[in-house]
């Protein structure tokens, strides 16, 4: 097996990175949100959509925010990570309201999408700024938006690294980590000290989906 590397996403490689998420989040028994969302597929419309997404979403820091396992010999895109800083989080009802509204705004502007199932995408997107909120209470806290691997390159220790690389960072701030867990990350999260705080309050058969897509919420507290 060839030893991997870490980089800091690069703007070029922005495409690279929404198609390898794709990939792994598509397949049924991935059980996942996106692919009910946008039932058809990652279209050039929707590829424009994710990318003014997460630049939007980083304030345009990709390198910052986001990061790449790669093959060292093939140099290949094999796993990849999303983190944010949440430093001023909701701490009233009027906050997280006004949150919701904002966020909600940002993800169904812009470029129309062909086939989107918008009721199914808000009702997921409400359950998680909610679910979010619940948890953290107005504490600072470092978020996991996305941490994902290559189907054909599970368990090979990718998504491990990536994901001590950012709690290291988490770490050296004290700061909590919060996420989202699907059924095949949950495993791996509780091998690194996270815990369910509940289920996230969502079934996407509700809404037209495939599948229920469910999700815990999680919490790695202050590690000293």
């Amino acid at each position: 097996m060839a030893p991997l590397k870490i980089e800091p996403l690069q703007i070029d490689d922005l495409e690279e990175f929404i198609r390898l998420y794709w990939t792994a989040f598509n397949p049924l028994e991935a059980d996942m949100i996106l692919p009910m969302i946008y039932p058809s597929g990652l279209q050039p419309d929707l590829l424009e959509r994710l990318k003014k997404r997460v630049l939007g979403e980083t304030d345009g820091k990709l390198s910052d925010f986001c990061f790449c396992a790669r093959d060292t010999q093939s140099d290949e895109m094999v796993a990849v990570s999303w983190w944010a800083f949440v430093k001023h989080p909701a701490k009233t009802q009027i906050e997280i309201d006004a949150e919701w509204e904002q966020a909600n705004a940002a993800r169904n502007g812009g470029t129309s999408v062909a086939g989107i199932n918008s009721a199914l995408g808000e009702a997921y997107l409400r359950a998680a700024v909610y679910s979010e909120y619940d948890t953290m209470r107005g504490q600072p806290y470092m978020s996991l938006r996305l941490l994902v691997t290559l189907p054909t390159h599970h368990r090979r220790g990718a998504g491990s690294l990536l994901l001590h690389h950012g709690l290291e960072k988490a770490d050296s701030q004290r700061l909590p980590v919060y996420l989202t867990a699907g059924v095949h990350g949950r495993p791996l999260y509780e091998r690194f000290g996270f815990t369910v705080t509940s289920d996230c309050p969502f079934d996407g058969r509700q809404w037209g989906g495939r599948s229920e897509g469910k999700h815990w919420c999680m919490l790695r507290p202050v590690q000293s």
